[in-house]
């Protein structure tokens, strides 16, 4: 098991969309979550990428996270599979970032998050999902979901940890103010 290495990994917001959110069980904490990641990672100048899910049917990444992605010019992959790391083309987007630590945020936890994840470990990326931003339509097929992720040697992580492992040190420069602003 390995810590977070700011310099070696990016952030994976999968499938927040229009069509998608409304259904899920802790919608607030997974959009909540993701905004804050997103912030996090903005203010760390570290890397996001997005995935949606059949766009045409489900919608596009809800308008809260989408304002703030393009506001950092994020790549977004589009997928009809449920695992993002499927396609040639989407393998190369995320193979391009040459980082090998992903950070997971997204819906649904035993869909798609598991499946990309999975994906990903069996592929030599070090996975973690945060568990707090991650969500499903009920809250069984969710935990059910993380059980399967730490079977599977996924790292479950919450905010306040990975704000600690990315900065490790409380004289970071931006620890300061990322501690005050997202840890209660």
């Amino acid at each position: 098991m390995n810590l977070i290495d700011a310099g070696n990994s990016f952030l994976f917001i999968i499938d927040i969309q229009d069509k998608l959110i409304k259904h899920i069980e802790n919608k607030n904490d997974v959009v909540n979550s993701a905004i804050a990641a997103i912030d996090i990672f903005k203010n760390l100048k570290l890397p996001v990428l997005c995935s949606e899910q059949y766009p045409q049917g489900l919608g596009k990444t809800i308008s809260q996270i989408d304002v703030l992605i393009e506001e950092l010019k994020v790549k977004k992959i589009f997928k009809t599979s449920f695992s993002c790391y499927s396609s040639e083309e989407n393998i190369e987007i995320i193979n391009s970032f040459k980082k090998k630590q992903v950070i997971i945020i997204g819906i649904e936890t035993h869909i798609c998050v598991l499946q990309t994840a999975i994906d990903l470990k069996k592929n030599g990326y070090d996975v973690f999902v945060l568990t707090d931003g991650v969500g499903s339509r009920n809250k069984t097929d969710s935990k059910l979901g993380i059980k399967r992720l730490s079977s599977a040697g996924v790292s479950l992580i919450n905010l306040e940890m990975m704000i600690f492992e990315l900065t490790r040190d409380s004289r970071h420069d931006m620890f300061k103010y990322l501690s005050k602003k997202f840890i209660k």
